[in-house]
């Protein structure tokens, strides 16, 4: 059966049993109004999608600044400082991971948080998206006396708090395959981890309440990417089981 079909049952069943299956958008890597970056966003404006872009503070522009005033619908939420890995060969890639002092990385939290807040202005979500979506629990306790009311990173979450006022909101779709090389993960694959997520929640195998999140990294996109978020949008966009939050939502900062 074409996946998309297996989709729509999937939201009918959500619709039949008077439920809303809500949906967020996380999109990695900014720094500047890259053309694949300003694609990105004209795509989720067709069909008023919110978008939330993950900036890597170090390096960021303050052109993501005029973008944000030109579209109402992005947030920006930290993307750790520079995306630098500081684990071993041997190790999985981390910037945020056990590697170096807590005291260090917190302090460069604290300079990346405060230079995005010159970016982005009113339009900052105080969420922190680890590189690599890895981070050392060790960080959790600390990272809300920066300003973090929330932390996202990727797969179906344990808990909805990290800490106290520390809100998880994770993604659970990345439609990149990044080995052996950077391509379109295919359209089986993609709406497999969809409907795995939308499934566990309806039967209660996962949080209900946390809204399943699409995961992009526009610089790596190659043609399939745009085609198929191209037509999951406009999938999502006929289905009237589909509500699509703003970060701001997703992470309660408008209520805390």
């Amino acid at each position: 059966m074409n996946p998309f079909d297996l989709l729509y049952q999937e939201l009918d069943q959500w619709n039949f049993e008077g439920e809303q299956a809500v949906f967020w958008w996380r999109d990695d890597d900014a720094q500047k109004n890259h053309p694949s970056l300003l694609r990105l966003v004209d795509l989720a404006g067709q069909y008023d999608v919110p978008l939330a872009l993950a900036v890597i503070p170090a390096g960021s522009e303050h052109s993501l600044r005029e973008l944000t005033e030109r579209n109402p619908d992005l947030s920006l939420l930290q993307h750790g400082y520079q995306h630098r890995n500081h684990a071993s060969k041997e190790e999985k890639k981390q910037e945020l991971g056990a590697h170096r002092e807590h005291k260090l990385i917190l302090a460069e939290l604290q300079k990346g948080f405060d230079m995005l807040k010159q970016v982005a202005g009113a339009r900052m979500c105080p969420v922190l998206v680890p590189p690599w979506n890895r981070i050392s629990p060790g960080l959790f306790p600390d990272l809300s006396k920066i300003g973090f009311k929330g932390i996202s990173c990727f797969g179906a979450r344990k808990q909805s708090l990290a800490s106290d006022d520390l809100w998880i909101v994770n993604t659970h779709v990345d439609i990149i395959q990044w080995r052996p090389e950077k391509r379109f993960i295919g359209e089986k694959p993609a709406i497999g981890q969809l409907l795995s997520h939308l499934r566990d929640k309806r039967l209660d195998a996962a949080d209900r309440a946390e809204p399943t999140g699409l995961l992009t990294h526009h610089l790596v996109h190659d043609e399939e990417c745009w085609l198929f978020l191209k037509k999951l949008l406009s999938a999502l966009d006929e289905h009237p089981a589909v509500t699509w939050l703003a970060a701001e939502r997703v992470f309660q900062t408008r209520w805390r």
